[in-house]
């Protein structure tokens, strides 16, 4: 399949509910299945997609408030999610009745960028709105930043993880 045609498949994606169509605000590639695509919406939902089938494989209400950021993790099977009602939190396609938790700041700014750590996979990154600094996250201690990165003069708006692992 050239690149034409997987475009030309790509925008073919679309989600017939009715209720849960809303803008997108991010959207993220499975490294193991490249098939597979997650998107995440203001209508507080995050949706997987089958794209060789140009279908949802799963839909889910995944915060309180408006999803602004998703990211997979660790294979294809889990995702994480960055949400307007200040959380972060941590799904896995297999078992959607429930997610973790990892992150809530209920007095806060809302969560507006997750950045996965994909070499050390018990770390990652979030990013408040309207801040000036991004905090780095231990999943196995959940809710408390291990680092602040400070200094920026003005907000941050996107963070991400080198793609090899200097240490």
């Amino acid at each position: 399949m050239c690149i034409r045609d997987r475009t030309k498949l790509a925008a073919n994606l679309k989600n017939v509910s009715e209720q849960f169509s809303d803008p997108l605000t991010s959207f993220d590639w499975c490294i193991d299945d490249p098939r597979m695509i997650a998107t995440a919406s203001i209508d507080t939902t995050c949706t997987v997609w089958d794209i060789h089938h140009s279908a949802i494989k799963t839909q889910i209400i995944a915060h309180d408030k408006e999803v602004y950021d998703i990211k997979f993790v660790d294979g294809s099977n889990t995702f994480i999610t960055a949400g307007g009602d200040a959380s972060i939190r941590l799904f896995d396609v297999r078992s959607l009745h429930h997610s973790l938790l990892l992150c809530e700041e209920p007095n806060s700014n809302p969560f507006v960028r997750v950045s996965w750590n994909r070499q050390r996979t018990d770390y990652f990154a979030a990013l408040a709105a309207h801040s000036k600094e991004a905090a780095v996250y231990d999943r196995r201690c959940a809710g408390i930043p291990v680092m602040k990165l400070l200094g920026h003069e003005k907000s941050v708006n996107f963070v991400v993880w080198a793609a090899a692992d200097f240490g």
